[in-house]
């Protein structure tokens, strides 16, 4: 009798405990609507407050907050209170089963956006990471058309920026002294067999051709017709020869040095326009029916974030790597501003279109 007794005092111990932590449970769970319940049970009321008062105003975020004053803020929560008919249920549109309030500060730091419900053309998007390389096409290699010495450099180190017509560098050739003296003589020939009277028509065209192939042989090495007008003007041969750049842009290759004995065919520099740049990219071979030749690209870089340069396809290899099972597409971009450099890294977007405005609905 005594263990029984003993044993059912343990039990109601126990029990007691087990109540208290479920009250305790319950008060912490609903403390908020209890200060709510009580707050509204001992608010004293506003002078001439009539009791059956036709408005109230109550937070959207927790319903059990309500308060008689507009001017006040939820408790829990900070958000403004909303108003409504006394004992009336907020109304839901149709289909809505709850709703949620976010002030503008809570909707800002949830990073929420909403947008209008409307139709758009459905887009895939194909991602690829590129170099940038220079355009082969646009490269000038000012290659030696007669072979002598280099005494003077306009263009001492690569990376130099030049303009279309800046001389380049001066070459000595014992050649073409020569030539520019048999051109001259081949001058002053010309207009003695015309200074003569009944002068022979036979014998001024062959003074006339002799002076037009020392002129013709001067410009194939690349004399300018300006260095020829100023020879026939001074009658006196130049010793130097001043080569110019053909193109405009800047100088990525330099193969010469001061004294150095060029060759005929060396390229002692190479200048590359860079106006326009090559992207290398490559294609899985799945994405390769959605590219074609003439497509617009979005590319951008990490060097100039927010920027982005529009590109076109201008050629599609005709193979596929083994390997990698990718497909390697040129893109031609335009580099107004010189922004792009050669061995830069850039992603391309190129945007394919699947379906017509209306086809394809978009709803957030």
């Amino acid at each position: 009798m005594n263990k029984v007794w003993t044993a059912t005092k343990i039990l109601f111990v126990r029990l007691r405990f087990i109540l208290v932590f479920v009250v305790v449970g319950l008060l912490v769970g609903n403390w908020s609507w209890i200060t709510n319940v009580v707050d509204r049970l001992t608010r004293p009321k506003a002078a001439g407050e009539a009791a059956s008062r036709e408005y109230e105003w109550f937070c959207p975020m927790h319903p059990s907050v309500v308060r008689s004053d507009p001017n006040e803020k939820c408790p829990i929560c900070g958000m403004p209170l909303s108003k409504r008919k006394r004992g009336e249920k907020a109304e839901l549109p149709a289909g809505v089963l709850q709703r949620l309030s976010l002030s503008t500060l809570r909707i800002r730091q949830a990073g929420v956006a909403t947008v209008e419900v409307t139709y758009r053309p459905l887009v895939r998007e194909i991602r690829t990471v590129g170099l940038v390389t220079w355009d082969e096409r646009r490269l000038a290699h000012i290659s030696a058309r007669i072979a002598g010495r280099a005494d003077e450099l306009f263009i001492n180190f690569t990376g130099v920026r030049v303009k279309k017509g800046d001389p380049v560098y001066k070459l000595y050739s014992p050649d073409l002294v020569t030539t520019q003296e048999e051109y001259l003589l081949s001058l002053k020939g010309l207009e003695d067999v015309r200074s003569r009277q009944g002068a022979d028509e036979a014998a001024v065209a062959r003074a006339k051709r002799l002076a037009d192939s020392a002129r013709e042989r001067m410009r194939l090495w690349g004399v300018t017709e300006e260095q020829i007008a100023e020879l026939d003007k001074t009658r006196k041969p130049q010793t130097h020869l001043t080569i110019y750049s053909p193109i405009a842009g800047t100088v990525i290759e330099k193969d010469i040095h001061a004294g150095h004995y060029v060759q005929v065919g060396e390229d002692p520099y190479t200048v590359v326009d860079d106006s326009v740049v090559w992207l290398q990219v490559e294609v899985f071979e799945r994405d390769l029916d959605l590219v074609r030749e003439g497509q617009s690209v979005e590319v951008t870089t990490e060097a100039f974030p927010g920027q982005a340069f529009v590109g076109k396809v201008v050629f599609i290899a005709p193979e596929i790597d083994q390997a990698t099972r990718t497909v390697k597409v040129r893109l031609d971009v335009p580099n107004p501003d010189r922004k792009l450099k050669a061995g830069m890294y850039a992603t391309a977007a190129l945007r394919v279109p699947l379906g017509r405005q209306q086809e394809v609905f978009y709803g957030c």
